[in-house]
């Protein structure tokens, strides 16, 4: 079982459900608010170890909220969690003091193991600041013994650095000597300046200048960029003892970054090429290129009417998506049955598969639960999941949903006798208007948002899903919702 007390702050109530499920189940005492001041209510109530701040609420933003925590007295380690992650908010939000920024979505585990580092950090803070109460000692006099802060830093995943008052390294963890390519032995009592060379060489200058209480920069160091934070610790006088290089691994959040610049270029693609084929079809009709006689327009102004409906299908899908990544007023999550929603999916699927002869069946344990979700997610979920089965799947085949409680998840599977999957593709299913080209598929209309949208839904939910696939005969699509 495991130590500690997290305090989350979100104004999903999906999102807070799912996080407080899996950090009970991992044995950590759990709070939650859905705002801030909700959340100072809470903390006046009690201390936390671990605060998990959404970057927008509801009555104010995380780093407001962030400042009020810390004018009166809040120790708690700080990770930002947001939607809308980019580099100047990791930035502002390091700045202001945040330990930890991790966007959204995020896995079970890189939640565990933020929280864990976020102790880890706590522990060694405490530890460190008692140490120093009780002995007055430097940073060299800690490294030397070997206490626990020790041990304690040596175990963080970010790479940490300490030098004292001269700007000799007295401490060095292990991933900080992996950036290094260095051992132990040869990096203690050495000149930071020296051996920060490189790409790191600006961080040996800062740390040889006049000591500012904090510094905070980035930089790139191969293909990965590091947010750098230098922290000057001083005696009860005032006088700089020593220094702490801590740099952290922010290449998830650049990528959020291109992947947003990326998915505008290829919005206007999507939207830009039937826009100019309708302007082509609806010039030839208005010039009259064709004479006179209505007949030879009627197939251009029915290609052309086809082209707008699609466009609308994909505007409707854009809006999904962006309504999926916020919380709506009035729309918490519910416990909703599942077993009608999927009844009203299946009957629109079987009318639409009935043409190539695709059979829908569904198989839900008698004891199946109700799910947490809202319940116009719930149907968009299971009408996007079940639609591919049957869109993707050969005539005469068949798609099986089937419903159970497993390993403490309500899952849901989607299974289909389809053309399947190449395992090169898998990974790319959930990337906006993303879609698979094969020569099965060209015909098959859609605009690769389906998946991203479901995605989204089932996470905002606490949720997870899975896929497994075999070219040529198949793919199950499963989404786990907490039960």
């Amino acid at each position: 079982m495991s130590e500690g007390s997290i305090l989350i702050v979100d104004d999903e109530y999906g999102v807070r459900s799912g996080i407080r499920t899996i950090l009970e189940m991992d044995g950590y005492e759990v709070g939650e608010a859905g705002d801030g001041a909700a959340a100072l209510a809470a903390l006046e109530e009690r201390d936390y170890d671990v605060a998990l701040l959404d970057y927008r609420l509801p009555d104010t933003d995380g780093l407001s909220l962030l400042q009020t925590m810390k004018q009166r007295g809040c120790e708690a380690m700080v990770c930002m969690i947001t939607a809308y992650a980019n580099i100047d908010t990791a930035i502002a939000a390091t700045r202001q003091g945040v330990d930890f920024f991790l966007p959204k979505p995020f896995s079970p585990d890189d939640l565990e193991g933020v929280v864990a580092t976020l102790l880890r950090h706590k522990q060694a803070r405490t530890e460190a600041e008692r140490l120093r109460a009780e002995h007055e000692a430097s940073l060299l006099a800690l490294a030397e013994e070997k206490t626990q802060t020790h041990s304690l830093v040596s175990s963080l995943r970010d790479a940490v650095l300490v030098v004292n008052r001269d700007g000799d390294v007295v401490l060095a963890n292990p991933p900080m000597l992996e950036l290094l390519e260095l051992g132990e032995d040869d990096v203690l009592m050495r000149p930071a300046q020296e051996l920060l060379g490189g790409a790191l060489a600006p961080l040996g200058e800062q740390l040889a200048a006049p000591a500012k209480d904090r510094t905070v920069r980035q930089l790139e160091i191969g293909e990965q960029a590091w947010m750098a934070s230098i922290v000057t610790f001083r005696d009860q006088e005032g006088e700089a003892r020593g220094r702490i290089l801590t740099l952290s691994d922010i290449s998830e959040v650049r990528r959020l970054a291109m992947e947003k610049q990326k998915f505008i270029r290829m919005m206007v693609h999507e939207l830009k090429s039937p826009l100019g084929s309708i302007k082509g079809l609806l010039e030839v009709v208005t010039d009259k290129s064709l004479g006179g006689d209505l007949d030879p327009y009627i197939p251009m102004i029915a290609r052309a009417d086809h082209r707008i409906d699609n466009l609308t299908l994909l505007i409707r899908d854009l809006l999904t998506l962006a309504r999926s990544e916020q919380a709506q007023e009035g729309e918490e999550p519910e416990l909703v049955a599942v077993a009608p929603v999927l009844d009203e999916v299946v009957e629109l699927a079987r009318e639409r598969g009935a043409q190539r002869g695709v059979t829908v069946t569904t198989d839900l344990a008698a004891d199946l639960p109700p799910a947490l979700i809202r319940p116009d997610d719930l149907r968009l979920v299971l009408s996007n999941l079940v639609g591919n089965a049957v869109k993707y799947n050969r005539d005469g085949g068949s798609v099986t949903v089937r419903g159970a409680v497993a390993g403490g998840w309500l899952r849901l599977n989607v299974a289909d006798t389809g053309i399947g999957i190449r395992d090169a593709n898998l990974t790319r299913l959930w990337d906006e208007f993303y879609r698979e080209t094969r020569d099965e598929t060209r015909e098959l209309e859609g605009n690769g948002l389906g998946l991203s949208i479901v995605k989204r839904l089932v996470e905002r939910a606490g949720g997870r899903l899975e896929v497994a696939s075999i070219e040529g005969q198949g793919s199950t699509f499963s989404v786990l919702l907490p039960a």
